[in-house]
């Protein structure tokens, strides 16, 4: 890895020592134990990119010109910087099928009743609220359910067809 400061570094290094269980221990901050549900590279530190995987949306990103590069993980987890450092993570429902999403403990739930239960028994401290297609703002046909944690970032889960999971969404802080 690369950093730019002893800082950096530190940070690092006492969230690694301090914001990962050991086998068989429960996450206890919410908002770790969904970024760890998601992907093993923490938010909210600086990281390097081609460490996560491989750039999945091939040379149609810049990240200086506002499209967001997005660096694909073996679980099929979707990671975006805002410069160095870690800010989004994203799973696409759709691309992994049948298969089992660890992010949120959504398993293989795919409805919007089975997911929303998994989500609130995985994070029970955080409300999770939904807006209707037509007044969610994600497109038509696209229902939205999400909340928000103490340290402001938030989950996202998007609801297409026949209520169907779309996508899974933690976000560190907003990015412009």
């Amino acid at each position: 890895m690369k950093f730019k400061t002893a800082a950096s570094m530190t940070a690092l290094l006492l969230a690694l020592s301090t914001g990962i269980a050991h086998a068989g221990e429960a996450i206890t901050d919410p908002f770790d134990r969904a970024d760890a549900s998601f992907s093993r590279y923490p938010l909210n530190l600086p990281s390097t990119p081609q460490a996560i995987g491989r750039l999945a949306n091939g040379d149609v990103c810049d990240d200086d010109e506002g499209i967001a590069c997005e660096w694909e993980d073996d679980a099929g987890v979707r990671h975006i910087f805002a410069g160095e450092t870690l800010a989004i993570k994203t799973v696409d429902a759709a691309a992994l099928g049948d298969r089992d999403i660890g992010a949120l403990n959504i398993g293989t739930a795919r409805t919007r009743d089975e997911v929303l239960k998994k989500v609130r028994a995985f994070l029970p401290e955080i409300a999770i609220d939904c807006l209707e297609p037509g007044k969610a703002g994600e497109g038509a046909g696209i229902a939205s359910c999400g909340g928000t944690f103490e340290n402001g970032g938030w989950i996202k889960l998007l609801f297409g067809a026949g209520n169907r999971l779309t996508s899974a969404r933690i976000d560190a802080f907003q990015i412009d």
